[in-house]
């Protein structure tokens, strides 16, 4: 039943991929309310900082990033998840309502994307994605409601990231849309980076040194 506590291994194993963000190295950017199956995000102090204030945006972006690996967790453990953004507009602290339920259909592509998580340390070979991997990741942000466009190619794959909006729910959302993108990659074996909070490199050079964007 809903009405049921998450066990203390599954919100373990749930906060612990939550914590996995890519670029965040000093405090979490969020903290999580827990009653039942409804897991409140929360990104205190969000309300008295301007949606452009560059601090708030950073955390925003970590936040969605964190939601992203909570919910590829919760399909690992046979969960369905729901996610809803800024719910609430008087109580702008609060930057997603998740639901998780039990199901015997968990989301395959979230459940492979966990995989990435856990192997995120892991080098990757040298190169650079093909077509079939650009198709891949560009879908990946599409699906979040974001889109990728890719640059020029010069000495390795860059793309950026964007949302129609940049109000603090599109900042929540492209945090989503990154960490999709990035675990995307990963799992076909392509190293990714974020060289800003929407500038994104992938591959590299033979002979370069492989490096990973967490901690």
């Amino acid at each position: 039943m809903l009405t049921d506590q998450l066990s203390t291994e599954a919100l373990g194993v749930l906060l612990h991929a939550a914590g996995a963000v890519s670029g965040v190295v000093d405090t979490p950017p969020c903290r999580f309310e827990v009653n039942g199956h409804l897991i409140d995000v929360y990104i205190d102090g969000a309300h008295l900082l301007p949606a452009n204030d560059p601090t708030a945006r950073t955390r925003r972006i970590a936040t969605g990033g964190a939601i992203f690996n909570l919910r590829c967790a919760a399909a690992s453990l046979s969960f369905d998840s729901w996610v809803s953004i800024c719910p609430y507009p008087y109580d702008p602290d609060l930057a997603a309502r998740i639901v998780v339920e039990p199901t015997g259909l968990p989301d395959q592509e979230l459940r492979r994307l966990y995989g990435a998580i856990l192997s995120r340390h892991l080098p990757r070979p040298p190169g650079f994605p093909d077509r079939t991997v650009r198709t891949a990741l560009t879908r990946a942000a599409e699906i979040e409601t974001a889109k990728l466009t890719w640059l020029p190619r010069s000495l390795a794959d860059l793309a950026t990231l964007s949302t129609d909006r940049d109000e603090p729910a599109d900042q929540v959302v492209l945090g989503i849309a990154r960490q999709r993108v990035l675990l995307t990659s990963l799992a076909h074996d392509v190293q990714a980076m974020c060289l800003h909070q929407t500038l994104m490199r992938f591959g590299r050079e033979p002979g370069e040194a492989a490096r990973t964007d967490d901690r």
